[in-house]
């Protein structure tokens, strides 16, 4: 099914980019980009799984990777209310990480066990990764390689990992990824 079939719960993710923080306070390597990897991973397992994601959204073809549809307003939000801040951090030769800082724990009523479990399973997952492992790891994934910059991204063919994909082989995804958006 696409991703777009579902509706995002805007306080769910809140809370799971809220989670991931606290409880990845201590991982060096946690940036923008592993954050939104490790959500995107806990919705496509929570999907797979239960048929349902965590948090319903949208992720987009970008070529670092799955990438949330609306993150720039769900991260203003999180910095206008004070839950989160941002902090920018010179990488050293012309390059920068921005880390969400959380300023709040993360409501778990709005979480459920099983959903917790699944954010501490990614988290754990990708522990030793770095944002250019993290974002390499998903480049493999064939719900990555059946879309192009910008496009949705497809749950069906989440978690599915390929080895390099023949063009046909890469053609009939994105037949299989057409067709589930049209239902």
């Amino acid at each position: 099914m696409a991703q777009e079939g579902f509706e995002q719960d805007l306080d769910k993710l809140v809370e799971a980019a809220l989670y991931v923080l606290e409880r990845s306070a201590d991982d060096p390597n946690l940036g923008m980009t592993k954050l939104v990897k490790l959500l995107y991973f806990a919705d496509c397992t929570a999907y797979q799984d239960r048929g349902q994601p965590i948090t319903g959204t949208t992720y987009r073809h970008f070529p670092h990777g799955p990438h949330p549809d609306n993150w720039y307003q769900v991260r203003q939000k999180m910095e206008d209310s004070g839950a989160a801040a941002i902090l920018r951090e010179s990488m050293g030769y012309g390059y920068h990480r921005y880390r969400l800082l959380s300023n709040r724990p993360a409501n778990r009523e709005l979480l459920s066990r099983e959903e917790l479990d699944l954010l501490d399973e990614q988290i754990q997952r990708f522990a030793g990764y770095n944002a250019a492992a993290i974002e390499s790891y998903s480049h493999q994934e064939v719900a990555w390689r059946a879309t192009e910059d910008g496009e949705p991204m497809d749950y069906e063919l989440a978690g599915i990992m390929a080895p390099p994909l023949s063009q046909n082989s890469i053609r009939r995804a994105q037949e299989i990824a057409a067709a589930s958006q049209q239902q």
